[in-house]
């Protein structure tokens, strides 16, 4: 059978083997092939689900740390898959990152968030923590607490980003969810975002919503609620960090 340039038109698969491990795209089929590997075994052996979006940012995240080690293999060391670091708003506009944490052994939530500008600069930020829900509530609250945080202080002109694709998409898929457990929420969160129309939601991925990720962590282990006005001292590396655009 003749030699194809299209990824999936060749039919010997020792030649397709052979080609794609070879070529440019071998070391993101190698750790492909890993996670799915991993991915099957945890749901086999381990009763462990994974969501399809954290198979691929495992994936591209294992290809980035593969092409940054070995820099002897040729390999390009800006053929990244992943954004991977935070980026600013434009000028005028405040960036707010929020995140959530469900500790299921204690029962409790903690939901965070940190508004920033297009410096990079901490502007405010918020802790909340209560008893009950769970991961998927946790990320509400935080989107949630999180538009009610602005408004009272008078932002305007706002990004919200979230790691949670569940909670983003239930909100901006514009699906009624009358029935969810979760609805009143949801529509909650919906009719403050259309009553601001310069405030918007996307999904982001985790590494590039690490303070808030960090904050949301810290928050649901001290069990308190409070307005921040500047990071504490564990956080200044990854707020430099993400002002570098590291």
């Amino acid at each position: 059978m003749g030699r194809c340039n299209n990824f999936f038109s060749e039919f010997d698969v020792k030649v397709w083997l052979h080609d794609i491990t070879k070529g440019t795209s071998s070391i993101l089929f190698v750790t492909g092939v890993w996670y799915a590997w991993c991915w099957r075994n945890n749901a086999i052996f381990e009763d462990q689900h994974w969501r399809i979006q954290d198979v691929v940012r495992k994936t591209f995240l294992l290809h980035d740390e593969c092409i940054s080690y070995y820099p002897k293999l040729g390999l390009d060391p800006h053929s990244s898959r992943l954004l991977t670091h935070w980026i600013p708003p434009p000028e005028g506009t405040l960036k707010l990152n929020v995140d959530g944490s469900f500790l299921e052994d204690f029962g409790c939530l903690g939901a965070d968030g940190v508004v920033r500008n297009h410096d990079g600069d901490w502007i405010a930020g918020f802790s909340h923590y209560e008893v009950g829900g769970d991961a998927l509530l946790a990320e509400l609250r935080a989107i949630q607490i999180g538009l009610d945080f602005c408004s009272k202080i008078g932002y305007v002109n706002i990004i919200f980003e979230s790691d949670c694709f569940e909670a983003a998409d239930l909100i901006i898929d514009g699906h009624d969810h009358a029935l969810h457990t979760y609805a009143t929420h949801i529509l909650h969160i919906r009719d403050d975002l259309h009553g601001n129309e310069n405030t918007t939601l996307v999904h982001v991925l985790r590494e590039q919503n690490m303070c808030a990720d960090y904050m949301a962590k810290e928050g649901s282990h001290a069990r308190c609620s409070a307005h921040r006005n500047c990071p504490s001292p564990d956080m200044k590396s990854l707020i430099l960090r993400d002002k570098l655009g590291i």
